[in-house]
């Protein structure tokens, strides 16, 4: 399997894409008018559409947990407001890779959250944790 790579950082291949199949490319605002009648705009995004990347767990087998030292690395990333935006280099379909211009999407909540998959304390490089990455395409 292909590896996905961020930022210069190798991730695993498998890492679930939990909203690839989800509609984004139509935008909407709503607003009433004075009459209390509903006005909507929609128009076509070129930007935006999310890309969460997660660990996922099938029983008591973690599929592409992340070691720590490549966490650190992408938590490195995420706290430089000024760094980006990012390469993302993702297996595609059946075969090759594709691309996609990213920030990390604080939008909402945290850009990266993990937890370890085994605690042990200090966490040292080879250890795994089970993380989710909120990216946006720019």
């Amino acid at each position: 399997m292909t590896n996905i790579t961020l930022a210069g950082v190798t991730l695993p291949g498998d890492l679930y894409w939990s909203d690839e199949f989800t509609a984004w490319k139509v935008g909407q605002t709503r607003k009433t008018s004075l009459t209390g009648a509903l006005i909507l705009h929609e128009s076509a995004l070129l930007a935006g559409r999310p890309i969460t990347l997660e660990t996922t767990q099938e029983g008591s087998n973690w599929v592409a947990p992340l070691r720590l030292d490549q966490l650190l690395q992408l938590q490195a990333f995420e706290e430089d407001v000024e760094a980006g935006p990012f390469e993302l280099v993702m297996p595609d379909y059946n075969v090759g890779t594709r691309s996609f211009t990213v920030r990390f999407n604080r939008d909402g909540g945290k850009a990266i959250e993990a937890r370890p998959i085994r605690f042990i304390s200090p966490a040292v490089d080879a250890d795994y944790f089970a993380v989710t990455l909120r990216l946006i395409q720019v």
